[in-house]
């Protein structure tokens, strides 16, 4: 008999402590990796462009093969497989930021390599767990309370990481020199990373799957087929990666953004990542009550209608601080709203999807998921490094070149308001077929 008992809080909390781990370290990725790389560990801006990209290309193979992994043995793999992957994840996780003293193509090689090892790791754990809340709940309103546990934990882990990074890499180096930022780097990592590995072991330990899949022997080209001929889950995926694309704008260039257009230093980008985070936290709970009065894609709708004139609203303030703070707020509480109904869209499509074409593949939905997501951040981050290399960006400099003003807002501002309106044509086509 289906196990239907209602989820509890504490086994909510629990799930939420995987987005929590992840977004520890996916923040520091995310927010700081390009700038430890460029500032810090003084890699050209070529090789860090490329970087970026190539991991993403090794992770094209990493999420569908761990998704078919899980399709193949069951759904009752997947916390064991979390508690097996949680003291990797966090060695990786370490070894991104640990700079060690080379060449400089050794320093290329060793960031390329720790990266890529370290995306791998985190599709094998991430993937499993995204598919896990499919396992947990069938029920609509579990699995909107669910995904709201688990963006909060997202916004915990993010929140951690924007307020603590740039004071503690200070303070437990010693200073602000380069030399005393990459030991800070490494300690404050190391301290991040052995968290990380505690919260993913509450997650094997506190979820309980309650509807497992059965083991998928089906042919591997037959299930792709099956994926792409269900509409909806391929309009979960560009809805992902158009929203990954505004995620990796925001946390990526906030740095830079800070110092260039409203002349300030490192310490107000990383305010500006706290405030953000807070604000996108403080948005989730408003998710559910908002989804049940007027609909998922209603709210959503909304919700990307706001941040359409979020973005417009930031780019004529310019160089003012009062119209940037206010921008940034309405932009990350409309995303912080709209955070839960991505997962939750992306559960629908997958549980229930295409009457012609349901596989009840969960693992590789959700891998593709994982790496559309990934992909998204990978090609933004090239793009973004591209685009401080077009402006002739100077690493650690205290004069800028005047064009790279120009750069920067189109980065920050141009390119997200883009995938913004991609989001809002996505969920259009979705209720069309409502």
């Amino acid at each position: 008999m289906e196990n239907t008992q209602a989820l509890s809080t504490k086994e909510k909390m629990s799930y939420g402590c995987g987005d929590a781990a992840s977004n520890m370290m996916w923040g520091m990725t995310s927010s700081y990796l390009m700038y430890y790389y460029t500032d810090i560990y003084g890699l050209p801006l070529v090789a860090v462009s490329w970087i970026l990209l190539v991991a993403r290309v090794v992770d094209a193979f990493c999420d569908p093969a761990i998704g078919y992994v899980v399709d193949r043995i069951g759904g009752l793999i997947v916390p064991r497989l979390i508690r097996t992957l949680a003291i990797p994840f966090g060695i990786t996780g370490f070894l991104c930021f640990l700079a060690l003293p080379l060449s400089p193509t050794g320093k290329v090689v060793w960031a390329g390599a720790t990266y890529i090892v370290f995306g791998a790791i985190y599709s094998c754990i991430n993937t499993p767990y995204g598919a896990l809340a499919v396992m947990m709940s069938r029920s609509a309103t579990g699995r909107v309370g669910l995904n709201a546990f688990r963006m909060m934990g997202c916004q915990a882990g993010s929140l951690l990481v924007a307020l603590l990074t740039i004071p503690a890499i200070t303070w437990l180096g010693g200073g602000e020199s380069p030399a005393q930022h990459r030991y800070g780097m490494a300690v404050y990592v190391l301290a991040l990373s052995v968290l990380g590995t505690i919260l993913w072991l509450c997650v094997a330990r506190g979820c309980t799957v309650r509807h497992p899949p059965a083991p998928v022997r089906q042919d591997i080209l037959v299930t792709l087929r099956h994926l792409l001929g269900n509409r909806r889950w391929v309009l979960s995926n560009l809805l992902a990666f158009f929203y990954f694309v505004g995620q990796a704008a925001l946390f990526g260039f906030a740095l830079y953004y800070a110092r260039v257009i409203l002349g300030g230093t490192e310490q107000l980008g990383a305010n500006i990542i706290t405030f953000i985070t807070v604000l996108l936290f403080a948005g989730v709970p408003v998710c559910l009550p908002l989804a049940r009065r007027l609909g998922t894609i209603r709210s959503g709708i909304i919700c990307l209608i706001a941040q359409g004139a979020a973005y417009l609203a930031m780019a004529v303030a310019g160089a003012s601080m009062t119209g940037f703070f206010l921008s940034i707020a309405l932009l990350a509480l409309a995303q912080g709203v709209m955070s839960p109904l991505y997962y939750t869209l992306l559960a629908e499509a997958v549980d229930d999807g295409d009457p012609r074409t349901s596989t009840g593949s969960a693992g590789l939905a959700y891998s593709i998921n994982t790496w559309v997501t990934k992909l998204a951040m990978g090609l933004t981050g090239f793009v973004l490094a591209q685009f401080l290399s077009q402006g002739h960006y100077v690493e650690g400099g205290v004069t800028q070149p005047p064009e790279l003003s120009a750069w920067i807002t189109t980065g920050f501002v141009w390119l997200p308001l883009g995938a913004v309106c991609m989001q809002v044509f996505c969920l259009l086509a979705w209720r069309d077929r409502e």
